[in-house]
């Protein structure tokens, strides 16, 4: 297509944060770089989809799904699911033909099971973008099919180098405030302490055992003049020991990469290339519950190139301590490495690669 040609583009994307964040943040890029391109989103039922997009600002087209029919705990819901999946095709054979896309891009997950099938039927090109290292089942299917894959990181296992591109994970453009004046929006304008200040975050699933962990570490001798900043952990903002602040949800993710001098979190491919890209050194916890264990591979290739340490729980406290001792030792090591300062390029090359045919 012509540079400036009016077309459509549509960006598919379910399940949690981690596909989808990354589909909204192409979609905003696009929005800003690219005018001529219209943008259109499609999800699964599940409410914690709707409140992420709604929390954008973005309301997408929906499909009644709510999980991969290739899971689902006993035979009713595993039937149910497989049922919902020739609902779902009728549903984004419907979508496709109202918003007559040029061509569709899928983030992975189950969502993309009937959006491939009807693309195909429809004869729109289709691509997969994957954002771990490791393919999920959908990702290995379409490549089977031989749909582009663009993979966010060097590896995308268990494919050779040849069957997918590197674009690296689409990320949002944050626009930091100071560290002082994130610390005053966050935490109810308290006078922000003097000390290393590590936002840990747990997925868009939780994880009470990171949040434990962290509270019991806080509360040793060489870290009480340490602050430690959770969200997405409480009903409302609580106070514990004088230096772990629990927060409630917090959309504005911008305000936290702002208070950080570290980062805590789990290995999900979205989060992970942010905090490559904001250059802050990043201690990893891998979620063992991950399909194919894709999080540890995630986590391995972003030390490899980035600024940051894995933890996976089995060592325990005393290792973790000096993990975070270590990570403090890094300082700012993460600006000018990997992906660093990356987030418009990781976009353009997404961009070129979709409309490459």
């Amino acid at each position: 297509m012509a540079e400036n040609e009016k077309r459509r583009l549509l960006l598919a994307a379910g399940g949690t944060g981690g596909h989808i964040w990354p589909a909204l943040s192409f979609g905003s890029w696009i929005n800003g770089r690219h005018p001529e391109c219209e943008v259109g989103y499609i999800c699964g039922s599940r409410p914690l989809e709707l409140e992420i997009y709604r929390a954008a600002g973005v309301e997408p087209a929906v499909l009644p799904m709510e999980g991969s029919p290739l899971s689902g705990v006993g035979l009713r819901q595993r039937g149910r699911r497989l049922a919902s999946l020739f609902s779902a095709y009728g549903a984004a054979s419907g979508a496709i033909a109202r918003f007559k896309p040029n061509a569709a891009l899928l983030f992975g997950g189950y969502l993309s099971f009937p959006l491939i099938m009807a693309c195909k039927r429809a004869g729109i090109r289709c691509a997969m973008h994957e954002q771990n290292a490791r393919a999920g089942k959908v990702t290995r299917f379409a490549a089977k099919l031989g749909l582009d894959i663009y993979s966010g990181w060097k590896e995308c296992l268990p494919l050779a180098p040849k069957d997918h591109l590197r674009t690296g994970v689409p990320v949002r453009d944050f626009e930091l405030l100071s560290q002082r004046e994130a610390w005053r929006k966050l935490v109810l304008s308290e006078e922000m302490p003097e000390g290393p200040k590590v936002v840990v975050f747990s997925g868009s699933l939780g994880s009470q055992s990171i949040k434990e962990s962290i509270c019991e570490i806080a509360a040793s001798g060489e870290f009480l003049g340490w602050n430690f900043i959770l969200p997405a952990v409480a009903e409302k903002m609580e106070r514990r020991g004088g230096n772990v602040w629990l927060l409630p949800k917090v959309w504005e993710a911008s305000l936290l990469y702002a208070a950080a001098d570290m980062l805590v979190l789990r290995a999900g491919g979205s989060t992970l290339t942010e905090a490559g890209v904001l250059g802050i050194p990043a201690l990893i916890i891998p979620w063992k519950g991950a399909a194919d264990n894709h999080q540890y591979h995630n986590a391995l290739s972003f030390v490899s190139e980035n600024a940051g340490l894995i933890w996976t729980g089995d060592e325990g406290m005393d290792i973790l301590a000096s993990s975070l001792l270590r990570l403090k030792a890094m300082g700012r090591k993460g600006k000018g490495r990997g992906l660093y300062g990356q987030g418009n390029i990781i976009c353009e090359n997404l961009w070129s690669a979709v409309w490459s045919h």
